[in-house]
């Protein structure tokens, strides 16, 4: 059982289920950033030429150092418009990140009020590796959209996971690009989930890492789907 299904509270809205590092917290190349975010210097073919482009990166405006109890001094840096549009979203956006026991250093930097998922232990370490999937897989049996947004864990294998679970409702798994975080294509791929999820339990998967872009669906007729993303899509953390 997840926090959020503990507390016996009834939420019909969608559930996004949220990391931070390579989600909201980016790790862009340094000499993007030492040239003003700008991609003019780059050579025909650079794969980052699209990856910095401003129709697809939410270039980063806030930045701060924050001391932690296990991890001693960590960085933040995100797009304050990114975390508008997150928080202008009609779903419960829940933390599912190993920044759990930073929680509150975050809502208060970002000025979000966000609950977290407890899944795993940040002394012993204990389900660090498996309690994100963990907690997605009990979440399916809420019977409500869910948007799952991690850079790292959104594998194919994930999907298998979901669908051999048999998920009540649809899953849209968004996996960002770690060096941006997410981008303004898939920011606007979940806005539409969001608004009007399928009607169906497909499960679909939008991933963008190493300078590709990949989606697949699962079940049923999985593919195509009225809320497929046309065009390209789009750490050193914890």
């Amino acid at each position: 059982m997840t926090d959020m299904q503990a507390t016996g509270a009834t939420d019909a809205r969608p559930l996004v289920l949220i990391d931070f590092d390579g989600v909201i917290n980016q790790f862009p190349d340094g000499k993007v950033r030492r040239r003003q975010n700008s991609t003019g210097w780059m050579r025909p073919g650079d794969p980052r030429v699209g990856l910095y482009s401003p129709g697809n990166w939410f270039v980063p405006d806030h930045r701060e150092d924050i001391d932690t109890r296990y991890h001693g001094r960590l960085r933040l840096l995100w797009s304050g418009e990114l975390v508008e549009r997150l928080k202008a979203l009609d779903a419960q956006v829940v933390w599912l990140s190993t920044w759990q026991p930073y929680v509150d250093a975050l809502d208060l930097r970002l000025g979000v009020d966000w609950p977290t998922e407890h899944w795993y232990d940040p002394v012993t370490r204990e389900h660090r590796y498996t309690g994100k999937r963990r907690t997605v897989l009990d979440h399916l049996a809420d019977g409500r959209p869910i948007v799952w947004i991690d850079d790292e864990e959104t594998t194919y294998d994930a999907g298998l996971a979901l669908v051999g679970t048999g998920p009540q409702a649809p899953v849209l798994a968004v996996g960002p690009d770690t060096h941006v975080g997410i981008s303004r294509p898939q920011m606007a791929l979940i806005e539409r989930f969001v608004a009007s999820p399928p009607a169906d339990p497909v499960v679909r998967f939008e991933i963008s890492r190493d300078g590709r872009d990949g989606s697949w669906g699962f079940g049923g007729d999985a593919l195509p789907l009225p809320w497929n993303l046309s065009g390209p899509v789009g750490h050193t953390g914890l």
